[in-house]
């Protein structure tokens, strides 16, 4: 038996329970998300040009803004909105510029979702390409970005494009058994105990960058295929071997990762580009072992991993966010609030996938490198971001806060990557 969901028709603009759940999660993380792309020529300014109407008018969602009245939300077109690409010429290291563009809040509810920022050096451009959360997560992103890559090599979209953008896609796929299985063992935990301990108050945006080279990838994927297990349980391992230094091993509870789940791979194929909040998540949740080896932690991260994906992982609280969507979130505002109040404590592991070559083409400029950027979480909440291209592992923490909690994250940040067998 099959549940019959109601499809939202095509060419309207919804707001699905993936973006109420993320428009209340504003309150701990500030709801953002960029592609940022090194070139190493300059890019044609009026194809750039070209290539964002043509994917504006593929894409009409992405000309509109959000209108909240008590319990509804909706998505209305933005009055004569032209989209355009705002640039900025510089002499030196781009980085300040990157960052200042990619700190810069969004208000859903006054702006169109996409922002589009080139930053012109003499001979190289670097391409920011921005989504507020509330429209879509990474993996509908780097979607949107490979679809402007097109119409900027080529003129033409001819990649498919799903623009049903709810949950209720994903769940005509499986039973209602199917489904009531993957609920009952669902569950949504209590943030671990903070990590990171100072009065982390401040309006200083940072990113932290870090990146793992080709050669020690290799490495690092040769040892995950000896131990039967994921690249993904490799750096998950990695995480544990670092959060495990800053708890006490007489900590009762075990602690708890974020590692979201990218709900489009039980769509078809031809159905997978959908842009859309079309993510969920699954909680990993490990206690400190003293003196614990990596391999050792591996084998615990393996197992608790290979439970999830038994039963259809991201499932089951997929469903839970749908239910908490109801009466305009209202559940999951308060859920949020409390997490606001003690101060978020998860650390959200997330992995943007790998950028595909041939798939962010700029005809006539070569690409030198892209990573992904994920939201900030507001101390002492960490997000790490973790997206690779041409073999080049990238960890990223966007964060707000003074300068200690900056180096906080940056020797959180080398500790994590250092633990990785090499």
């Amino acid at each position: 038996m099959k549940i019959e969901w109601h499809k939202q028709p095509q060419g309207e603009f919804s707001f699905t329970a993936g973006d109420i759940n993320i428009y209340h999660a504003r309150m701990i993380a500030d709801q953002q998300i960029t592609f940022v792309t090194e070139l190493a020529g300059l890019l044609d300014l009026g194809k750039l040009e070209n290539a964002l109407a043509i994917l504006h008018k593929a894409l009409p969602i992405l000309s509109t803004v959000v209108k909240v009245k008590e319990d509804r939300f909706q998505r209305i077109p933005f009055p004569e909105y032209q989209p355009s690409i705002s640039i900025a010429r510089i002499t030196d290291n781009p980085q300040q510029e990157i960052v200042r563009f990619i700190g810069r809040p969004c208000d859903p509810e006054c702006e169109p979702p996409l922002k589009v920022h080139l930053i012109r050096q003499k001979d190289r451009d670097t391409l920011c390409f921005k989504i507020d959360h509330t429209l879509s997560d990474a993996a509908g992103l780097r979607y949107l970005l490979s679809l402007f890559a097109e119409a900027y090599s080529t003129g033409n979209i001819a990649q498919p494009i799903n623009h049903e953008r709810g949950f209720g896609q994903v769940f005509h796929q499986f039973s209602t058994w199917t489904i009531f299985k993957a609920t009952r063992k669902a569950s949504l935990p209590i943030p671990g105990t903070t990590l990171l301990h100072g009065k982390f108050h401040g309006e200083n945006t940072f990113i932290e960058h870090l990146s793992l080279d080709p050669d020690h990838f290799e490495q690092m994927k040769l040892e995950a295929r000896r131990n039967g297990a994921t690249v993904n349980d490799m750096l998950l391992a990695g995480l544990y071997q670092t959060v495990f230094k800053y708890i006490n091993s007489d900590e009762s509870a075990s602690y708890p990762v974020m590692v979201p789940v990218d709900m489009r791979r039980y769509l078809p194929e031809g159905q997978r580009g959908v842009i859309a909040n079309l993510s969920s998540a699954v909680y990993p949740s490990l206690k400190v072992l003293p003196n614990e080896s990596f391999h050792g932690t591996l084998e615990r991260v393996k197992a608790c991993m290979d439970d999830f994906k038994r039963d259809q992982p991201g499932l089951g609280p997929m469903l839970l966010m749908s239910v908490g969507a109801l009466f305009g979130g209202r559940m999951i505002k308060q859920r949020y609030q409390k997490a606001a109040q003690r101060g978020s404590r998860f650390i959200n592991y997330t992995n943007f996938g790998v950028l595909e070559r041939e798939r962010f083409i700029f005809r006539g400029t070569p690409i030198e490198q892209i990573y992904g950027v994920g939201p900030i979480q507001y101390a002492p909440g960490v997000l790490i971001a973790l997206s690779t291209y041409q073999n080049v592992l990238h960890f990223v923490v966007q964060g707000k806060g003074n300068q200690e909690f900056q180096a906080a994250i940056h020797q959180f940040l080398n500790e994590v990557v250092a633990n990785l067998p090499k």
